[in-house]
């Protein structure tokens, strides 16, 4: 037995780098003998040896004598969903049917071909893989048929696994010639299905294995081959990209390279487009004279049902949902399959295809006449595309049928199917890399999805299947004159998508604080012109002297955050509304923003130790002593005595710079508001570096409409601020001062 399992490991090793079978067609040319996988008796199911004979054998008791089938058989992903495999399915090319010609040695054992599943195995029943030489088609049979069948997963998704260029296949693609990528980059590196999809246990993944020392990271003795031979686990581990990638070193100059792998899965944007025909929409109500469901597919502008390479494709970009992870907050791409079928009983369990079959055709293929009367409009003798749909009479009529052939309770339910997209990855500047196609109003998290065309069968709107609520969360449906749609914007809860994502009641506040400051500015700043031109004067007198009142470094703190605040607020409109008006690009104004608070945060630092080591603070705190009459008085002459030339309550002097009304105003600022842009603007920064260390305070979700809360009431303040600068003697007064440092100010007034 030593021997056996020697022969076995040094035949898998052979077996794993050995060049991988063509695309089959028909049954396929049968593989070398493998001399190191010992030869063994096909036995029946009693475990006797049944010599010379090809029909009759039982797998479990032929692989049995080396292969812990029970334990393969409960441990199997396939096994467990009922799917009708055997070991010489993905085992042995041709399957159980290639055993029939195989030599049998003189004592009754066979040889057979035995190796690891390759790609074009896996192919037969979860989509196209293409890995011979010819050139790439779609074979016209397979797409054929009651259900998707061998094509199941490049029917719903449009994916193809193959190392080819696009431009050198047999599809009829839009802009063929700049079409020069491989369908797959996984596939053009060499990469074969099992590479990725593995046995837990396979000694060659050992930082999977279950158990390992606490101390390893990685443990090649985790299970020897021997062991993995006796037992490998069919459950089949899907690999994630990072277990080879690591995104981080890769995408460097991407801003927030954190928060980005957090929030998208790898295929958002390294498969942006499928160029193969996808389903958008199955009708399994209905019965075409192919013997299949009614199908309509996604990307392809004009299609010959019976000729698939002739139709012109041009592809089709995902839906982008979220994906049901833990975190809830992962966004990845999907296509939509609307299913419409008849069900029957309280669960609503499918009706079989061939009982629908039966109900629509005769025994040698053709329309009953029944059928064909009730859905025939045109009355030329057969049914189009556009009449095989439900409605009405007909309806009933294939209702009445079915519950005469046994089904309870018959009727038509829709629903729509989420599918992951997982292959078609294309590297480099073919990715979906730019900012505006998530971080803008019409991104794809809320860009209509077309679902159906033409009437819905039964009349029937679907509703999200149970596996897909997660993915459609958000949407809703909406029925248009070409068909069916998905409408709305995707539920992000827990995430927020900058230049997306925004909380309606905070930009309609304010902005309506915003038109009310500048609509105050105006009736104000009107009401002074009308009235000093009444008066033939700007203001009651002129000043008294001049006198040094900012020094050097006042101004160059004052101007420096001026010029910061209005590179933020610039770019913070950008982030928050791109696409709205022309500016640098999402990205750049993403940098001009953080560059400008980190300026803003170090000139607001070195300001308070200038301010506390000068003792200038003194002039942002206002005597307790009268300061509520003082503040009355300033307020009345803003809204009187401005007008009619009264002389200012509060004398400007080098000791007293600010107005009551201007230290009230500043107390709130520097203390309340200004803190809390610092503050929240920060944890946006953390959240794209750091995306876990919000999580405990709800995430960019809660701290970004906060800071854009901060941001309007910054602008607005900014307008207030503009606008009293033109309350001097003129207009450009205080302007002047606060560039040369020297400002002409009236007498002293008593306080």
């Amino acid at each position: 037995m030593k021997t056996c399992w020697t022969m076995m490991a040094v035949g898998l090793v052979a077996w794993v780098g050995a060049a991988p079978a063509a695309a089959e067609t028909g049954l396929p040319t049968l593989l070398p003998i493998n001399e190191m996988h010992p030869a063994f008796f096909l036995r029946d199911a009693q475990g006797t040896p049944v010599e010379g004979r090809t029909d009759g054998f039982d797998l479990d008791r032929t692989c049995g004598d080396c292969h812990d089938t029970a334990y393969i058989r409960a441990n199997s992903a396939h096994h467990r969903r009922h799917v009708a495999v055997d070991c010489l399915t993905c085992h042995l090319a041709g399957g159980r049917e290639a055993v029939a010609g195989l030599p049998f040695d003189p004592v009754g054992q066979v040889r057979m071909p035995m190796a690891p599943p390759t790609s074009a195995r896996c192919g037969q029943c979860h989509g196209l893989v293409h890995e011979g030489p010819q050139a790439l088609e779609i074979p016209e049979a397979l797409l054929l048929g009651a259900d998707p069948g061998p094509l199941a997963q490049t029917l719903r998704t449009g994916e193809v696994y193959s190392p080819h260029l696009m431009s050198a296949s047999f599809l009829n693609l839009a802009d063929k010639g700049m079409q020069n990528r491989p369908w797959d980059v996984h596939a053009a590196r060499g990469l074969h299905c099992a590479d990725c999809h593995f046995a837990a246990n396979h000694p060659q993944k050992s930082k999977w294995a279950k158990r390992r020392p606490a101390h390893l990271r990685e443990d090649p003795r985790a299970l020897s081959l021997a062991a993995y031979l006796k037992r490998p686990d069919h459950r089949f581990r899907a690999a994630a990209c990072t277990d080879c990638h690591d995104p981080l070193q890769v995408h460097r100059t991407l801003p927030y390279t954190e928060r980005h792998v957090q929030a998208l899965a790898c295929q958002a944007c390294h498969s942006p487009a499928l160029h193969a025909p996808a389903l958008m929409s199955i009708d399994r109500t209905v019965v075409t004279p192919d013997g299949g469901p009614r199908m309509a597919f996604r990307g392809v502008e004009s299609a010959d049902f019976r000729a698939p390479n002739t139709w012109y494709v041009d592809g089709y970009r995902p839906f982008l949902g979220r994906e049901a992870d833990a975190d809830g907050a992962r966004f990845a791409p999907f296509n939509l399959v609307t299913v419409w079928e008849w069900v029957g009983g309280p669960q609503g369990t499918p009706v079989d295809s061939e009982l629908v079959r039966r109900v629509f055709v005769e025994e040698p293929g053709d329309y009953r006449p029944e059928i064909l009367a009730a859905l025939d409009a045109d009355r030329d003798g057969r049914l189009s595309d556009g009449e095989l749909v439900l409605a009405g009479a007909a309806q009933g009529l294939i209702r009445d049928r079915l519950a005469a052939l046994g089904v309870s309770e018959p009727r038509i339910r829709g629903e729509i199917r989420a599918h992951p997209v997982r292959h078609g990855v294309v590297r480099g500047d073919r990715t979906a890399s730019a900012c505006a196609s998530c971080h803008a109003p019409a991104s794809r998290f809320n860009e209509p999805v077309p679902l159906a065309s033409g009437p819905l069968p039964g009349g029937v709107l679907p509703v999200p299947a149970e596996s897909s609520l997660v993915a459609l969360s958000g949407r809703h449906l909406q029925v248009t004159d070409e068909g069916l749609a998905l409408a709305g914007t995707v539920d992000a809860s827990g995430a927020y998508v900058l230049g997306h994502h925004r909380h309606a009641w905070i930009d309609r506040l304010g902005f309506g604080l915003f038109l009310a400051t500048v609509l105050g500015v105006g009736v104000h700043g009107g009401m002074r012109v009308l009235h000093a031109r009444r008066r033939g004067v700007a203001r009651h007198a002129l000043p008294g002297r001049r006198i040094y009142m900012y020094g050097i470094y006042e101004r160059i703190w004052h101007w420096t955050m001026a010029g910061a605040v209005v590179v933020l607020l610039v770019t913070g409109l950008r982030i928050h509304f791109p696409g709205v008006w022309m500016g640098p690009s999402f990205q750049t104004a993403v940098s001009l923003h953080n560059v400008a608070a980190a300026i803003l945060i170090l000139n607001a630092a070195l300001s308070l130790f200038y301010h506390v080591t000068t003792g200038e603070i003194r002039q942002f705190l206002p005597h307790p002593e009268g300061f509520v009459r003082r503040v009355v008085a300033q307020a009345l002459y803003y809204t009187r005595g401005i007008f009619t030339g009264a002389a200012h309550p509060a004398a400007k002097s080098r000791e007293r710079k600010l107005n009551p009304l201007q230290q009230v105003t500043y107390a709130g600022l520097l203390n309340v508001l200004f803190p809390m842009q610092i503050l929240t603007g920060l944890l946006l920064w953390v959240g794209g570096v750091a995306p876990a260390a919000l999580a405990p305070i709800g995430g960019l979700s809660v701290v970004a409409p906060v800071h854009n809360l901060g941001s309007w009431l910054f602008l607005a303040f900014l307008v207030a601020h503009v606008y009293l600068t033109t309350t001097g003697h003129t207009p450009t007064a205080h302007l002047r001062a606060m560039v040369g440092g020297w400002e002409a100010v009236e007498g002293e007034v008593e306080a």
